[in-house]
């Protein structure tokens, strides 16, 4: 089996309501991951794939918890930074026979279909394919709508909302029965939320997506990185809060 070159342990996961399983990003440059069960069918659907790095990690800690990582056939996008997208590479060469289905918005779509690799990688941050042992290449992609449903099973409904200002392709994805908000790098608990200096961030884009869904019911917010929360609405209204301080510097 292919994996970068890497020496993670298992990534710590866990159960955050019937049928959906957190998974704690490492610590080289990395991102939390979800897992979603269809209770129909069991087939695994992926939330971010991680560094790449990191894969080896999330199946094990995936196997911990009694998930088979064979059964993930979808994988969902929340933008293209190479923190997000990287594990693609090695999951689609592990599971070349029967390989998931990648799904992204707009401009994340479009950089991961080209294989653009300054897209994926800031020029800001000085990191290359070559050091996650990884080469980027052309994806098959399906795009996604505006306000695109995802039904996972019979217990998850998903619409797909775009929500940028930390790249210009970020999405959310919200489910109201259970109330989670899945934003990727958009807002983070304890008042943080995401980078706007990256190529195609933006403050003032960053400010109005973090409105969006500080009106959304959310229980669960599962962000792309720091700690998950069971008081959702409560962390993203401190997040808008903090970041509509530092527009009034400007």
């Amino acid at each position: 089996m292919f994996f970068p070159d890497s020496n993670s342990s298992a990534k710590l996961g866990r159960r955050v309501i019937k049928n959906v399983y957190y998974f704690e990003e490492s610590p080289m440059l990395d991102c939390n991951q979800f897992i979603l069960v269809n209770n129909d069918t069991g087939e695994l659907t992926l939330f971010d794939s991680g560094n790449g790095l990191s894969l080896k990690g999330l199946f094990d800690g995936m196997g911990n918890l009694g998930l088979l990582y064979q059964k993930i056939t979808n994988i969902y996008l929340t933008h293209e930074h190479v923190d997000h997208v990287l594990g693609l590479y090695p999951i689609i060469e592990i599971l070349k026979k029967n390989p998931p289905t990648i799904h992204a918005f707009g401009e994340t779509a479009k950089i991961l279909r080209e294989g653009n690799e300054s897209k994926i990688f800031p020029g800001n941050l000085g990191i290359s394919p070559e050091m996650f042992g990884l080469k980027i290449i052309p994806l098959d992609i399906v795009d996604l709508k505006l306000d695109e449903v995802i039904r996972i099973g019979s217990d998850f409904t998903f619409k797909v909302y775009h929500t940028p200002g930390h790249s210009h392709g970020s999405v959310s994805y919200y489910e109201e029965t259970n109330k989670i908000l899945i934003p990727g790098d958009l807002v983070f608990t304890g008042g943080s939320f995401g980078r706007y200096d990256f190529p195609g961030g933006s403050l003032d884009s960053l400010i109005n997506s973090i409105k969006f869904v500080n009106d959304l019911d959310v229980k669960y917010l599962l962000p792309g990185h720091m700690n998950i929360s069971d008081n959702g609405n409560q962390q993203v209204d401190y997040s808008y809060k903090m970041v509509q301080s530092i527009k009034s510097f400007f």
